[in-house]
């Protein structure tokens, strides 16, 4: 049996698996070059052919993660709006709604906006115009039924292989068969989502006993998810991709400047049981939290929702604990990203394992979707019996072999560069341990948000001075905002403190330092709190990644490297060699002196 999963909302994406094992996965704006974009993915589903010889006439069935659409998503809000989108937003549209009783619609609010690219979707006629609409049932029925037209028009498939899935089903699922080796001997398992809402849902709950699985109902309002991304635009960032920002900004606030912020949120979340509930008072959150934290300091406020989201999904998580005896919980949707939350919730007695898996938000929901499919066609036993998932987050593109002479023929690489063979990392571990930045571009692309040493840019973690370099002229970040190191396995006790032995191989969790750590990673862990969110690497999962920290090691003593994601700021990580010409080496500001490439080292020459 063969499955095209596909999430055509905000980080489309889209992946196959055959007989339960899942081939490839990729995130379309790996080729679209824009970020986060909302499309069909169309260009992932083309490479996805391309590199496993598989066609549309091959498969079986189609599933699509989210069963209904906000039609505004199609417009590439999430990629394209910038801050003052976001405000005009709330401040003209729903302002105007929720308390002025204005018939509103998005249209009219956003008469002259326009995506930065072409849209998958070719979005005419009746369509087009129920666009304008962002809440209407029979809209997200209709837009439906076309995106269904589409994609049998697209793959020149029959509808009836065409199935919708729903959102919070796919981000459960995709997070249990990832980690389905390690669940199958648990006899009990929580499988917990949250994120901003999919499928008009903020969160759910799905419970496995003796592989039993089940779904509960829960009438929560846990919007912890849109209410951290008002928080995020309140402060002046864009909440679509900088709530990160605040959990890194978090650490720095003092219990005096954020103890006010974090009884506001407390107070306007109640939990219970399992199920969340708001102050009555709360008709929005931008408005309301606007008014309420007007006095507070925005270090405070960071403060303060981060203290909030980890004591209150920490309740919640032990609620569900009890209430179904379970202590292995599985935790994805985008709220998941909270890698400080994360780290709050595995200390804590009632959990025994708490597993994130890589891309824990909405551009896994095309693999969830997949398997969401195998189940209702095998049933839930047999589809976890079968299911085989790599032991690692490489699932996408290689490098593709005309993409690699592109590079190494283009005239800025011939003229600037010399070229020296490096498959055992001599040469290249040689100039890391002299400080020196390498782009490093090997194998088949990371899936997810995380550069796993595929695609990354790697210093020495004990050199500071390489995170300034690397800040200024590439990554641009904010100065509270880490940097994350990739440690050798035989070096995880010595660097951080995991009692439970959390899996920690896709950079999902957090973890204090050691006095070790703090000395050999002391430009890849949190500056304040000292704490590290590392991958950790092993022969099995990335042999030629293992190698090249263990070559660094023999000259430095030290079994890590720093890594970041190989990206200019605000673009997505690089796919093939070519993006490293167009967004990298052709700027002269990003300090490409050693760009790694397959096999072969290349070292800019001295003028």
């Amino acid at each position: 049996m063969i499955i095209l999963g596909i999430n055509d909302t905000h980080d489309a994406s889209a992946c196959l698996i055959k007989d339960g094992k899942l081939l490839i996965a990729i995130e379309e704006e790996r080729f679209r070059r824009v970020k986060k974009i909302s499309s069909f993915p169309r260009k992932s589903i083309e490479n996805i052919f391309k590199f496993t010889g598989y066609s549309s006439k091959d498969i079986d069935f189609v599933a699509v993660g989210t069963k209904f659409l906000n039609g505004a998503l199609l417009w590439n809000t999430v990629a394209d709006f910038k801050i003052g989108d976001w405000k005009k937003l709330q401040e003209e549209l729903f302002y105007n709604i929720i308390y002025k009783k204005k018939k509103i619609i998005f249209k009219d609010v956003f008469k002259d906006f326009k995506p930065s690219v072409k849209l998958s979707y070719p979005l005419k006629g009746n369509v087009k115009l129920e666009l304008n609409s962002t809440s209407n049932n029979n809209h997200s029925i209709k837009l439906q039924n076309f995106r269904k037209k589409y994609i049998s028009k697209f793959l020149k498939i029959d509808e009836h292989k065409i199935n919708f899935y729903d959102h919070h089903l796919c981000h459960s699922l995709y997070g249990y068969f990832v980690f389905s080796n390690h669940l199958k001997k648990k006899k009990n398992i929580a499988l917990v989502s949250m994120d901003g809402g999919g499928d008009k849902r903020y969160n759910s709950i799905h419970i496995i006993k003796n592989l039993n699985f089940r779904s509960i109902k829960n009438k929560s309002k846990s919007l912890i998810g849109p209410m951290y991304e008002s928080i995020t635009l309140l402060l002046g960032m864009n909440p679509a991709k900088h709530s990160y920002k605040i959990m890194g900004l978090a650490p720095y606030a003092s219990e005096y400047h954020k103890s006010g912020p974090r009884k506001i949120f407390l107070d306007s979340f109640k939990l219970r049981g399992i199920n969340f509930s708001r102050s009555k008072k709360m008709k929005d959150y931008y408005t309301y939290f606007k008014k309420k934290l007007n006095n507070y300091r925005f270090d405070g406020i960071s403060g303060g929702i981060q203290d909030f989201v980890e004591i209150r999904l920490a309740d919640w998580f032990q609620n569900i604990s009890k209430k179904y005896n379970v202590k292995n919980f599985v935790f994805s949707g985008g709220v998941a990203n909270n890698v400080k939350a994360n780290k709050y919730l595995f200390e804590k007695k009632f959990i025994d394992q708490l597993y994130v898996p890589p891309g824990p938000g909405d551009e896994s929901i095309s693999i969830g979707a997949a398997f969401a499919a195998m189940v209702e066609k095998e049933g839930f036993k047999k589809t976890s019996l079968i299911a085989k998932f790599p032991c690692n987050a490489y699932w996408g593109v290689p490098i593709d072999k005309n993409d690699l002479i592109k590079f190494k023929n283009n005239s800025i690489i011939k003229k600037n560069y010399k070229q020296i063979k490096d498959k055992k990392f001599k040469h290249t571990s040689y100039y890391l341990s002299k400080g020196e930045i390498v782009f490093f571009c090997k194998g088949r692309m990371e899936f997810g948000q995380r550069a796993l040493g595929h695609r990354s840019i790697l210093t020495d973690p004990s050199n500071v001075e390489s995170v300034f370099k690397i800040n200024s002229a590439i990554k641009k970040r904010d100065f509270w905002m880490p940097f994350t190191p990739s440690v050798l396995d035989s070096h995880k006790n010595k660097y951080f403190i995991n009692s439970k032995k959390i899996n920690c191989d896709f950079m999902t969790m957090s973890f204090d330092t050691t006095q070790l750590g703090k000395k050999h990673l002391k430009a890849a862990i949190h500056p304040y709190d000292h704490t590290i969110r590392p991958q950790i690497v092993n022969k099995k999962t990335c042999y030629h990644y293992y190698s090249l920290i263990s070559e660094f090691k023999k000259l430095t003593g030290i079994g890590a490297l720093l890594n970041t994601s190989l990206n200019v700021h605000d673009k997505p990580i690089i796919c093939q060699p070519t993006d490293l010409i167009k967004e990298l080496i052709s700027n002269k500001e990003t300090l490409a002196n050693y760009i790694y490439v397959e096999d072969t080292l290349f070292i800019k020459k001295k003028i």
